[in-house]
């Protein structure tokens, strides 16, 4: 009797600790506390990152992408093919490097001098673990780089790239012609950790998002070239749209969609909708009579305030995902700058603080 009890108790425990398990958040490793946040703040230098620079092309979303790396606090230098490893900034500190989409990658052509470029960068991220981020071509470079094939978007007998003939279907969801294909990202992946430390979904399910796409050309999946993780698949078509590799402490990440892209016109519509309502409030204000009716005025006011305030704030569900996917390259850089930076002594005001806040 106490033998079959004891067997039923220890069924229990299992149960509940497989369950806690399953119920575990994903752990994504570069969030950042408040002491990394205040040392960052405090520091003397801001985190570098090399940008790849080529004004031959691709440099209307490189910009974008830099502009969003700048509002977070990065310093980001820019190398064309031509300056190279002689460029002075790989004399100092390194903190990560951007391969931003461009015109199709040559595969043929190795005397091309931004490819062989993107070549000794990929190679320099992965000798000296430092963080990497390559977009649309950055991540056809990125896979090139190790041993997969680069290939056409396929076409069907029509000559159709079935890759673009969603749109419709992503449109009548979203209304929003911001995009055009739908990717998928399992567990298993640094990146779906960062989704779902960004997105905060109930499950720990696939996550799905809508993304810009604009490309012609993809990395094949290799089922005998496993040197780097597929974390994110189209969901209509199964085509590679994002992949890792981790180089030591840090990733190299590739993403063969655009989130800067959804970002810049997610926040282009955010401005319109705070203007609009900017001007609205304005209009408001003249249509009431402030001496007679003061309260009103007051109240109306406190209405507009509020609703510039919400709009500000608010965010889709794919624009969160979108700066996720950045943000996992962000972070990643703050804290390879924070291994070496020199820690400050911290204020008791500053100790009392970080204590109450925790």
């Amino acid at each position: 009797m106490f033998q079959k009890l004891s067997e039923f108790l220890s069924g229990i425990r299992a149960l509940n600790n497989a369950q806690s398990i399953s119920e575990e958040k994903p752990k994504f490793e570069y969030s950042l506390d408040k002491e990394k946040k205040e040392q960052l703040k405090q520091a003397d230098e801001k985190p570098k990152v090399i940008a790849l620079y080529d004004k031959s092309g691709g440099t209307t979303y490189c910009d974008l992408t830099i502009e969003y790396l700048q509002k977070k606090g990065l310093e980001v230098v820019p190398v064309t093919p031509e300056d190279g490893l002689n460029h002075p900034v790989f004399s100092g500190k390194v903190n990560g490097i951007y391969l931003p989409g461009g015109p199709n990658v040559p595969v043929h052509d190795p005397n091309d001098p931004r490819m062989r470029l993107e070549g000794e960068l990929a190679e320099l991220a992965q000798k000296r673990d430092i963080p990497l981020l390559g977009i649309c071509r950055g991540q056809q470079t990125v896979g090139h780089h190790h041993g997969y094939k680069i290939a056409d978007i396929p076409e069907d007998a029509q000559e159709h790239q079935p890759h673009y003939e969603h749109f419709e279907t992503v449109y009548n969801e979203t209304q929003d012609a911001t995009y055009n294909s739908r990717v998928v990202v399992g567990e298993g992946s640094q990146l779906y950790n960062a989704l779902h430390y960004k997105l905060k979904p109930k499950d720990r399910g696939s996550i799905e998002y809508n993304v810009t796409c604009l490309h012609h050309q993809h990395v094949e999946e290799s089922l005998d070239n496993t040197s780097l993780l597929i974390s994110g698949r189209g969901k209509f078509d199964r085509l590679v749209e994002s992949v890792e590799k981790r180089t030591g402490r840090y990733y190299t990440v590739g993403l063969q969609h655009h989130p800067e892209a959804v970002i810049s016109a997610c926040e282009e519509a955010r401005q319109e909708k705070l203007k609009a309502i900017k001007e609205q409030a304005f209009q408001a204000q003249l249509d009431v009579n402030h001496f007679s009716d003061p309260e009103i005025a007051y109240m109306m006011e406190l209405k507009y305030a509020q609703r510039l305030k919400d709009a500000a704030l608010l965010k889709s569900r794919d624009e969160k995902a979108a700066r996720a996917e950045l943000g996992f390259f962000s972070k990643q850089v703050k804290h390879h700058y924070l291994d070496d930076a020199p820690k400050k002594e911290q204020s008791q005001d500053l100790r009392d603080y970080l204590l109450w806040t925790s």
